[in-house]
This record gives structure tokens, sequence and C-alpha cells, in this order.
């Protein structure tokens, strides 16, 4: 029995819209790179270098440089996938509620990998500042000096403040509060503003037993591209029933370490 009414391009852009609202760290990316996204493939981030400004004086010749390329290349090799079995397509479907579940689950799973994707880049950022004390007074200091280092590094744009919960709990007393009836900040993870930062909690921050890695960044610090790319229906060779699978495939990576900068706590202070 083939599978006949799975309609493979609404599903994948419902998967894809929906993955889009449940990542929270990389909603904070910069995403124009994304397009035609394929495993094992590149995106090159053109870019140049900063020319030389030099004195001038009408008794000496200029001098003359070539342009300097400072592009990158952004490598998709990530992919991750669901599949699951369905006693029948046309009655997954037909049944109220019962895909959207399956989607669901799918898309929290898929969200979860790219955002702790993501959370492992920024523990491997350059710039690090280190909370000393996990206290009220202690997380205000690292991120008042996190934001002082940041600054000095000329940095003038719209950022984030990518905090765990235990962090937050600390330093809440120091935000400006949002409106918790606006569900977009909440899905987003927003849960105020600080020093003009939208702060954004996440249990995705990375952990790597000793220390726990929050950071401050503006959207040009990490670029990523993903979609997904395949979402597909077939029969099962061996059992009477339907399977339905889909890929994801991603990357990520630092292209400028000026606009990040690390607060890192102990696991145990």
């Amino acid at each position: 029995m083939a599978v006949t009414h799975f309609i493979q391009t609404i599903w994948s852009k419902k998967i894809q819209d929906e993955l889009e609202k449940k990542c929270k760290l990389v909603d904070n990316c910069l995403r124009d790179y994304e397009g035609d996204c394929k495993y094992a493939q590149t995106v090159k981030i053109l870019a140049v270098g900063d020319p030389t400004v030099n004195k001038y004086d009408n008794t000496t010749d200029i001098t003359i440089e070539d342009m300097s390329d400072a592009s990158q290349l952004l490598t998709i090799d990530q992919a991750n996938y669901f599949a699951f079995y369905v006693d029948d397509v046309d009655k997954a479907q037909s049944v109220p509620g019962l895909k959207e579940r399956y989607q669901q689950k799918a898309v929290h799973k898929l969200a979860l990998a790219r955002d702790s994707y993501i959370a492992d880049l920024i523990s491997k950022a350059t710039n690090v500042t280190e909370v000393a004390e996990l206290t009220e007074e202690g997380t205000k200091k690292g991120v008042d000096e996190a934001i002082v280092a940041l600054r000095e590094r000329d940095f003038d744009e719209e950022g984030v403040l990518e905090i765990t919960p235990k962090f937050y709990n600390l330093f809440k007393n120091h935000l400006i509060t949002l409106s918790t009836s606006n569900p977009e900040y909440i899905k987003k993870g927003k849960v105020g503003v600080y020093d003009d930062l939208d702060v954004i909690m996440s249990n995705n921050m990375k952990n790597d037993g000793s220390n726990v890695y929050c950071d401050i960044r503006g959207k040009k610090a990490i670029a990523f591209a993903g979609q997904i790319n395949e979402v597909e229906a077939l029969r099962a060779e061996k059992r009477f029933k339907d399977i339905i699978r889909g890929l994801d495939t991603f990357g990520a990576k630092i292209i400028d370490e000026d606009r990040i900068q690390v607060i890192k706590y102990s696991v145990t202070p």
C-alpha cells in the first residue's frame, strides 16, 4: 500500500517554522548565509580587511596597497534526523492533534541540538570574563566587566546577554522587567533588559562539568546556516506501517571574536 496523502512541502515548512520559534541561541546568530544548505557543503562569507590610513604630504608618493581578503568558510557539517512509525499516514493526518504532537516532539529535539551546538561554540570563544563569586553582587560584577570588555573593543551594536536559570535567579533584581503577557518574549527566553542588552535565559548554555559558559554577543559574532532538507513518508518494508522522517542540516562558526564575551562561572563555586 503506497503513501498517497503525505504533503511534503507543507510539513517541511511547518517543521522549519516551528524549529525557528524554539531556537533561542540560534535566533541571536547572523542568518544571512542561509539558502540551499546541504550536508558537507560550505558557504563563503565575504569580507575585506581594514585599509591602512597613512599620513600625507605633498613631497612623498602615496603607498597603494592591495585589497586584503578576510573571507571565511562556513561548513554545513551537522546533520540530525527524526524518524517514526505510524500505522497509516492518512489516518495520522486525519486524527486531530496527532501529527502535530509528533511534530512538536521532533522539533523540540532538533532545536535542542541546534542550540547545544551554538552553546559549545560560545564556550570556545577567546574573550572570557570569570565570575569569582556566584552571588547577586558577583553576577552583576561579572556582567559589568564583560560589558566593559566588549565596549573597549568598539562594540556599539544591539546585543544579547545569554544566561542560565541559575545565573538569572541571582541577577534578576538588576533587570528591567518585561511584560510577561507577550508570548514572543516567552518563546525566545527573553526575561528582561540590562544596560541596553536583551537578556535571554536558556537551559542549553554549555556545562562541561567544571564550568558553565554564559555570554554577551552581537548578532554578527556567530554565523549560522541551516534548514530542514528532507521530510518524507514511505512504506515500511517489513511492517504494516508507514514511516515519517526528516533531516535537519546546519553549520555555525564564530566569525568575529571581538563581538562576543564569554561569562564563565564554576559549577561548584
